[in-house]
């Protein structure tokens, strides 16, 4: 079973699936410069989650800002 979240802010989305297993996708992706970020991950306990959703939360909030 997975939990996924996204995150859409203007031309830009975020998306991270988490598996029981620990294992993490994130995705990046957007459309108005056709930039694609992917990153796979593996968390070892639920502090690990801010550390990892940081990198992707910040591309999509760059948006909002008109950056």
């Amino acid at each position: 079973m997975a939990v996924r979240l996204t995150l859409v802010s203007g031309e830009r989305t975020g998306m991270v699936s988490l598996w029981e297993s620990g294992a993490a996708s994130l995705l990046f992706i957007d459309t108005g410069t056709e930039h694609t970020w992917q990153d796979d991950l593996v968390l070892t306990s639920e502090h690990d989650l801010p550390r990892i959703l940081a990198p992707l939360v910040k591309l999509v909030e760059a948006a909002a800002d008109g950056r």
